[in-house]
């Protein structure tokens, strides 16, 4: 099986302006750049109202774990104790709950009301776990992240909208693997490093840190090259922010042609994005034409194999750039931020409020940290990816991401 996968799913529907979050036009450009600057760490003390035990008890009251085995392929045949179904619920709670052996695990999923098995079946045993998950296969996990990520009903969290549109970010992590040869030839291995680790890109709703779309592979693989994939999960009514690694001409206008806007921060070299300045509006940020170089050019030519590939088209977008100061015992430190965005109207979407928008884009450093964690020894992700591996009777340490849902790094 291929070391790499996408899960795409669509967006919910657009996001009305005033609902989820307020605009940003009342505040002070000091007080939005500020925000601009907070970094993570300015939502860290969201992490704890996640509620582990009742994600399980959501996803049974919507259908979505039914739905999933019903609709995906698994090994399940017979009408026994760990079913496809039970057998999903105890992977999510070994997730849910990784300082928890196998036994625990199946004593806390068999004591859950509403378990969808015969009364008086008797709680089966940790290698009986194991044989299940094995029999489960990865199609049903992956069903269960593709139903319940495109559930337009879910609560889009506060400070979801933004001029009437979705905020969204794309960022990469990486997660460490159980020390096993065969996850070490799939995924890779750190140089210098012990264990295993793969390499995620994700698209997610900042708002809720819920995952839209992500592709998972290798840990030699650049975030760029899965960020590619995660296109088809860019529409209409979404405003996308990104950190200035993902920018590229050709992504930037393979994701902008899909419908959503992109407020993606560029690198400040001159020769990192290939514009020429068309007019500098009223509000001090830049109308640009993009324009692909010839050095570029051949880059991607090279990239691709293809010595025909045309030159990218020339398109027009706008620069923002302003400085954040940073003050610490010892020193002051000012930096110049660019972000680029297809947001043209500098009335309709002010300099300032854009700059305050690019803050928003530490919510997918959230997410990440919910489900990433230094001692993982099976994470939820390589049960997914490689299930031979689950005939170790071993619970994960760690965490990973249970139907689009971000869950905690319990290290």
């Amino acid at each position: 099986m291929s070391g790499q996968f996408a899960m795409v799913v669509s967006p919910a529907p657009i996001v009305l302006a005033g609902q989820g979050g307020g605009e940003a036009g009342a505040e002070d450009a000091g007080g939005l750049l500020a925000q601009a600057a907070a970094g993570p760490g300015f939502w860290e003390d969201l992490l704890g109202e996640l509620r582990r035990a009742g994600l399980i008890a959501d996803l049974l009251a919507d259908g979505v774990i039914a739905k999933a085995v019903a609709q995906a392929e698994h090994g399940h045949k017979l009408d026994r104790a760990l079913t496809a179904e039970v057998t999903v619920m105890c992977v999510l709670a070994g997730a849910l709950f990784p300082d928890q052996g196998y036994d625990l695990v199946l004593a806390r999923t068999f004591a859950m009301p509403g378990l969808p098995v015969k009364p008086g079946t008797v709680t089966p045993s940790g290698p009986a776990l194991s044989k299940a998950r094995v029999l489960l296969g990865e199609q049903v996990m992956r069903r269960i992240f593709e139903i319940d990520a495109a559930r337009a009903d879910a609560d889009l969290g506060t400070g979801a909208a933004w001029h009437g549109m979705e905020v969204t970010a794309i960022d990469g992590t990486t997660i460490e693997l159980f020390s096993n040869d065969e996850l070490a030839e799939a995924f890779g291995v750190p140089t210098g490093g012990t264990k295993p680790k793969l390499r995620i890109a994700a698209h997610v709703r900042t708002g809720s840190r819920r995952w839209i779309a992500a592709v998972v592979g290798g840990y030699l693989e650049g975030e760029n090259t899965l960020a590619d994939e995660l296109g088809q999960s860019f529409t209409g009514g979404i405003l996308n922010t990104a950190d200035r690694g993902f920018f590229s001409m050709d992504r930037w206008i393979r994701f902008s042609a899909r419908g959503a806007h992109l407020a993606w921060r560029v690198k400040n070299g001159a020769k990192s994005v290939p514009f020429k300045t068309l007019q500098t509006l009223k509000d001090g940020s830049e109308l640009v034409l993009l324009h692909e170089s010839g050095s570029i050019l051949a880059r991607r030519r090279r990239e691709h194999g293809d010595k025909t590939l045309a030159r990218l088209p020339d398109t027009t977008a706008r620069l923002v750039s302003f400085t954040v100061t940073t003050r610490t015992a010892r020193r002051v430190k000012a930096s110049v931020i660019k972000v680029l965005t297809t947001l043209l109207d500098p009335q309709q979407f002010p300099a300032p409020q854009i700059a305050a928008l690019y803050a928003r884009r530490w919510q997918v450093e959230v997410g990440h940290h919910w489900h990433r964690s230094r001692r993982v020894g099976l994470s939820w992700l390589s049960f997914l990816l490689r299930p031979v591996t689950l005939r170790f009777g071993w619970c994960p340490a760690g965490a990973g991401v249970v139907a689009g849902r971000a869950l905690p790094a319990l290290a």
